[in-house]
């Protein structure tokens, strides 16, 4: 959103400065930079007050200040001349409440520590618990409404199906007759609209997976460029072969029933009709 709002591209330059020269020796002139790459900054800052998230903030280097601002922005303590911000992360296995709380006790010690240090005055130290952007949290809450979206969806396909099934056995019973007459079995007439319901879910994966993973992809990047985040969509194949068969053992739990109307289906009686 920044190097968007600035109607800058990669390749092109940008002017840094801050304060005005009635600020010096706190003032950095108009300074020219190279935009060399675009990054998405983690949401790291207090809440309320202008900290980098997801489409604000710039990565620059320290040595672009002039040598007057870098003094005069130097604490003569060196202890006090680290990052305004540390960033942590825990041991594998280490419970987030314990490291809470260690970090909240480091951080009380540092305020009393700092209390009395005229160059610090009115400072303080914070911790801050995991900082996620707003956009991110907002899409949580959606809680588990895409699941259930895709559950009524799939229930919706399998009774499709299943009316299908049973409308195609009541519309092909003469068939189904002649096949009896043929020699089929029960057990065969059953396994020709298993094979059916099959082929509909061949035909449905062979379309709709390679779709939806294309579609879902193209949603996935409208969706992560505008809010400013980095697409990178990846396709789960264990989860996508866990679909294709569990879409072949539905189709052919589907057809359980209207095989059985078509094993039972009532020779002389459909060709007499006949």
């Amino acid at each position: 959103m920044l190097l968007a709002s600035l109607h800058k591209k990669i390749g092109q330059s940008v002017v840094l400065s801050y304060g005005s020269p009635e600020d010096a020796p706190i003032y950095q002139p108009p300074t020219r930079m190279l935009v060399v790459g675009t990054a998405t900054m983690p949401a790291i800052g207090t809440s309320g007050t202008l900290h980098p998230s997801m489409g604000t903030g710039a990565l620059f280097s320290n040595a672009v200040f002039v040598p007057a601002f870098a003094r005069a922005s130097t604490y003569a303590d060196p202890n006090l001349n680290g990052p305004a911000i540390d960033v942590v992360r825990a041991r594998s296995g280490v419970q987030p409440a314990a490291v809470l709380s260690s970090l909240r006790r480091i951080a009380a010690a540092a305020d009393k520590a700092v209390a009395n240090d005229p160059q610090t005055y009115g400072d303080s130290f914070i911790v801050l618990g995991v900082q996620r952007p707003a956009e991110i949290v907002n899409y949580q809450s959606t809680g588990a409404t895409p699941g259930l979206l895709a559950a009524g969806l799939a229930v919706g396909t399998i009774v499709a199906l299943g009316l299908t099934l049973g409308a195609s056995v009541r519309r092909r019973r003469r068939d189904l007759a002649l096949l009896k007459t043929f020699g089929f079995t029960q057990n065969q007439l059953a396994a020709a609209v298993a094979w059916q319901a099959s082929v509909a879910a061949f035909v449905g994966i062979v379309v709709g997976v390679p779709v939806g993973i294309a579609l879902g992809r193209w949603l996935w990047d409208l969706f992560a460029r505008d809010i400013y985040a980095v697409p990178l969509p990846t396709v789960p194949v264990g989860e996508v072969a866990l679909v294709v068969v569990g879409t072949f053992i539905l189709a052919n739990l589907v057809a359980v029933i209207p095989g059985q109307m078509a094993a039972r289906t009532p020779t002389a009686l459909v060709l007499r009709a006949e």
